[in-house]
């Protein structure tokens, strides 16, 4: 898929020179790693309190989708015939998911990738 042109307004143009002690940058490079950003845009967002979400985080819950979506499949397959355990196994994958988008939103709210 092709990016829209920007005009002269949205091309970013201005830069800025930021030193690290090798530490920092070390701990930048790895956030930068977790969160599927390069260092430039983590900084940008970082800077403008912008939302930063884990790509681990994105894919987990892909799956978590995924996996509901099968569950799906084989209760309409099977006429319901485990119903009571495909609910609960529903029931499950839901909570998974809750989770995974709560740490997310904390994690973005911090900015906190240590863990």
């Amino acid at each position: 898929m092709a990016r829209p042109k920007l005009n002269a307004e949205e091309k970013k143009t201005d830069r800025v020179t930021i030193r690290f002690r090798k530490q920092e940058l070390k701990e930048l490079l790895k956030q930068a790693d977790i969160s599927g950003l390069n260092v430039a845009e983590l900084i940008r967002r970082r800077s403008l309190n912008k939302r930063i979400t884990a790509a681990i985080d994105l894919k987990m819950l892909a799956e978590l989708r995924r996996l509901g979506g099968l569950l799906k499949h084989f209760f309409n397959e099977t006429g319901g015939l485990h119903s009571n355990k495909t609910a609960t196994i529903l029931d499950e994958l839901h909570a998974a998911a809750i989770r995974v988008g709560r740490m997310e939103g904390e994690r973005s709210d911090r900015k906190d990738y240590s863990s």
